[in-house]
């Protein structure tokens, strides 16, 4: 149903569809980018101190201030620290440039969405090619007023919200006897 409304809405008004994606998609990089900076820049600044740290703890072991078996200690310690944080300082600038290339991710969503108004049925591949993974909460309310909460993390562009359903317009569909399943739009806080 959820599929459906988005092809519906990018077949509706493909310039809206288009400009809520670049919207959504330039918040959510800028935000991961800005993060990741800070992230990146710490590692860096606190990879810089534990090199001066070490310079230190030597001349403090030649001076005779320090000795050997605890400059060993020590000196292990500002080791590994500094092999953690040359790994971490990589992969923070992979992730950067990830997150760079995540800018033309809204063209391949759209794409994607095309193939899906195009096909009679929905089919495991072009599911995997839309939706990166779906969360799924626990049950709430008993009876009637049963509610399951269902997040789908689009491929490519992450939640996606797309304008409001109006109530007369909300899909019911009974799948089996006794149970309905009412499509409900509401807005996603993952």
């Amino acid at each position: 149903m959820e599929l459906r409304r988005l092809a519906q809405f990018l077949e509706d008004d493909e310039e809206a569809f288009a400009e809520m994606l670049e919207q959504k998609n330039n918040k959510d990089i800028l935000a991961k980018q800005k993060q990741t900076e800070s992230t990146l820049q710490k590692a860096i600044a606190r990879n810089d101190e534990v090199a001066k740290l070490y310079e230190r703890l030597y001349e403090d072991n030649v001076n005779g201030k320090v000795t050997d078996e605890w400059f060993m200690q020590l000196s292990y310690k500002y080791e590994v620290e500094r092999m953690e944080l040359k790994e971490k300082i990589t992969a923070l600038r992979e992730k950067l440039i990830s997150i760079g290339a995540m800018k033309s991710n809204k063209d391949h969503f759209i794409g994607a969405v095309r193939k899906f108004m195009e096909m009679q049925m929905l089919t495991a591949p072009l599911l995997r090619e839309l939706i990166d993974h779906i969360d799924v909460h626990q049950i709430e309310g008993i009876g009637k007023n049963r509610t399951q909460r269902i997040v789908i993390h689009y491929r490519f562009v992450g939640i996606v919200e797309t304008p409001a359903v109006p109530k007369k317009e909300h899909i019911k569909l009974d799948t089996r006897q006794g149970v309905a399943v009412e499509y409900i739009q509401g807005i996603a806080t993952a």
